[in-house]
């Protein structure tokens, strides 16, 4: 059934959405809050809950860092109970209180703002207008490693063509390449070890401001550096080598003058993986040797071998440009960089042409969905959660893991964000990639693999590493590869049902290992598992892992047909969620069965279809708000999960609770926090997997898992303006059917098993 056209609200859900954000929260009786009470997003509330007795019942290292909130007269109070730490420098500008005026960022000059209407409103109009475009970088005299400490995780931007990745500071340094593929032996990694580690840098001597931008539709990056002297673009890229058996990237590098003159610094000072002692380079006219099996440097002027490094200076003037090629392909010369880069550039633009949607937020969907093609594995159509490994969720923390694999449910869900955006090949070739790992034992399956489908993930710590700001350790492989969580069943027969109902047939080996899948559900969905979150403590049964094995019995019953067992299974597991997965007295869903706490993952309760009914599902998200948010932020869980220390908020979760937002009605809401959320994107419109409160990067980027949010949440604010609430009801496959004017349905253009299918 399309949605072709806007329908309007009705008065009663209008009036519903505005009143429920400006009331007062009631007080809470023992304890407690009234199914019908007011959420907590008032001022009164935040007030309230600074000044009533704190209670923590979590071991000392759970406890948080006191939030900061705004009391009656503006200003800042804290947590009573917990000592305020050392607050640092905030990339994101806190709001400032005037008397008389209304609050505002404050680096907003600008004092015509007009007073927003509650303390939420006033919280997410400061997370708009703070997104720095230019920087500064102070003059360099040389690139020695010695002169410059860690950068933020938000400087950094993504190259990535299918095969590996890079990213590349504002400052003109790839501090983390790995170029073979995403999983493979970095060649750059002083994002991990400001000293040890490996980077390539190219920057103007002098002092200069720093803008940067990607290329049109493409993932070709230009950094700009402005100086009264002169202004210098750098042009970075990674592409496909098309002349290569392999098709492994090549990573190109361009500095122009555009105007005046200036003097450039280049450092090139690769590291064999994460090995103890920098290679001796070989250097030669217009090249760099690396190790006899290595890559090599190729360029149009010549370097300066160093002990451990080779190094450069140029003098440019307006209309010089010099050129560096970084490849392992023997044969392959310099004068081939612009036609490579052209190559790449056409490729990129093609794809973004295919986009089925063209809508309000059009260039964050179309970003993120290019951060979603670059992490795909092009030989197998794996998608990787993520680029890099052992970044951190707390600075100085050990919670740091390698997301260098692919996860079968982040695949999933990102393969379901870009066939609705209309991009159907890389979903078809991730089910052949499933439609091989499935051949084995199906009772044994692991939650992630690496890129070419072994499971074999050994987790490994690198001791010598000091950690990204000092957060150790650095891991290599996952643990979680040997986890139990069988919520990936219900994601993959999720993912099959949305094939199907595209117009694609299953082949009669993916319908028996569909089958098999629902036939292992239907048997232990009982037993309890290790959790979408992979804790690092004993199995628990989980209320998200119930739902999703819900609805691996309710996809196959639609795929394959009603059996008996797989219907009774389906109705068996509501009832059990409704008996034990509901709290008694609050009416909410809880993270485990009989439980107390909430999680974010109870959000995707609408996402999936799941009928645990409206009145619940607004408890849950209240619930959520109350313990989970931070302003347009929400954390994944608070509860206990065996490992030391704290998180950030968990970028996802956030834009999940835009879509449960949605599913009640609440359009206003969710659509200022989503706006809020994009605010919260680098420069180049990339995300990491979490945020802290000061707006700062946490965790591994740019995160897969995050960039799907930002594309689902946007594709279901649109489905909502075209068709309010029944337009997002239902699960992935049938909002997937529903058009707008804004977005038309995919469909499969062949018949037959999905691509890349052996």
């Amino acid at each position: 059934m399309p949605f072709a056209a806007p329908r309007a609200r009705s008065p009663a859900c209008s009036a519903r959405s505005s009143a429920a954000v400006v009331r007062q929260r009631e007080a809470r009786p023992s304890g407690e809050r009234r199914h019908d009470s007011p959420r907590p997003d008032s001022l009164a509330h935040a007030q309230a809950r600074l000044r009533r007795p704190r209670t923590n019942s979590k071991p000392p290292h759970q406890s948080r860092p006191a939030r900061p909130c705004l009391g009656a007269a503006g200003t800042e109070v804290q947590h009573a109970d917990i000592p305020a730490p050392p607050r640092p420098v905030a990339r994101r500008p806190a709001l400032v209180a005037t008397p008389g005026a209304p609050l505002v960022p404050a680096c907003c000059k600008c004092r015509d703002h007009p007073e927003p209407p509650n303390f939420a409103d006033r919280l997410l109009l400061g997370m708009r207008h703070q997104r720095r475009t230019a920087w500064q970088l102070s003059p360099a005299p040389d690139l020695g490693p010695e002169r410059r400490d860690y950068q933020p995780i938000e400087d950094y931007g993504l190259l990535g063509d299918g095969h590996g990745s890079a990213l590349v500071a504002r400052d003109g340094s790839i501090d983390w390449a790995c170029l073979e593929r995403f999983d493979s032996p970095p060649l750059f990694s002083r994002l991990l070890d400001r000293r040890r580690g490996g980077f390539f840098q190219i920057r103007p001597a002098a002092g200069c401001d720093v803008t940067r931008r990607y290329r049109g539709h493409t993932n070709t990056l230009e950094t700009l550096f402005t100086s009264p002297e002169g202004e210098l673009l750098l042009v970075d890229a990674l592409v496909r080598d098309s002349d290569s058996e392999t098709g492994r990237d090549l990573l190109l590098r361009q500095i122009c003058c555009l105007r005046g003159d200036a003097d450039v610094l280049l450092r090139f000072q690769p590291l064999a993986g994460f090995a103890t002692a920098f290679p001796e380079l070989n250097v030669g006219t217009g090249s760099v040797m690396l190790w006899p099996s290595g890559p090599h440097l190729l360029s149009d002027f010549d370097w300066k071998a160093e002990h451990d490094h080779a190094s450069a200076r140029l003098h440019l003037r307006k209309g010089d440009e010099r050129h560096v090629m970084l490849t392992s392909r023997k044969g392959a010369e310099i004068r081939q960089f612009s036609g490579l880069l052209a190559e790449s550039e056409k490729a990129w633009t093609q794809w973004c042409s295919d986009g089925a949607y063209a809508g309000p937020w059009k260039e964050p969907v179309r970003r993120s969905a290019m951060v979603l093609k670059a992490l795909t594995f092009r030989p197998t159509g794996a998608l990787v959660a993520a680029p890099t490994t052992s970044l951190p969720e707390e600075i100085g923390g050990i919670r740091n893991w390698d997301y260098r694999y692919c996860w079968l449910r982040d695949a999933c869900l990102s393969f379901y964000a870009l066939k609705k955006y209309g991009q159907m090949d890389e979903a078809e070739a991730f089910l052949g990639f499933v439609r091989n790992l499935c051949t084995r034992a199906l009772e044994e399956l692991p939650p992630l693999f690496s890129v070419d489908g072994s499971s074999d993930l050994t987790e490994t710590c690198i001791s010598h590493f000091e950690g990204y700001r000092g957060s150790r350790p650095v891991r290599c492989g996952n643990e979680a590869a040997e986890q139990h969580q069988i919520d990936v069943y219900g994601q993959v027969l999720d993912l099959f049902d949305l094939y199907v109902r595209l117009g694609g047939t299953l082949d009669d080996h993916l319908r028996e290992i569909g089958t098999a899948m629902a036939d292992i559900v239907a048997g232990c969905w009982r037993e309890p598992d290790a959790g979408l979150w992979e804790p690092r403590q004993p199995q628990q049964r989980y209320v998200h892992a119930a739902m999703m094995c819900w609805v691996a019995m309710d996809r196959a019953i639609r795929l394959f047909g009603p059996r008996a067992h797989w219907v009774a299974e389906r109705e068996a597991i509501l009832e059990d969620v409704r008996a034990n997965g509901v709290h008694p007295s609050g009416g909410h869903l809880t993270q485990v069965m009989q439980g107390e706490a909430v999680d974010g993952a109870l959000l995707l309760a609408s996402a999936v279809g799941f009928p645990i009914g409206d009145d619940v599902l607004g408890r849950t998200v209240d619930k959520v708000i109350e313990e989970l948010g931070h302003g347009p932020l929400v954390y994944r869980y608070r509860t206990e999960d065996g490992l030391e220390g704290h998180e950030g908020s968990f970028v996802l979760c956030a834009f999940w609770l835009v879509d449960a937002l949605l599913a009640l009605g609440r359009a206003e809401e969710a659509r200022t926090r989503f706006e809020a959320l994009l605010g919260h994107a680098n420069d180049l419109g990339l995300l990491a997997e979490e945020l802290a409160e000061d707006g700062s990067f946490l965790g591994n980027f740019p995160q897969a898992f995050s960039h799907l949010g930002v594309i689902h949440s946007a594709l279901m604010l649109d489905l909502y303006e075209a068709g309010g609430v029944e337009a997002v009801r239902g699960g992935y496959a049938d909002r997937a059917l529903r058009e707008t004017r804004n977005r038309s349905v995919p469909c499969l253009d062949r018949p037959g098993p999905p691509r890349g299918a052996a």
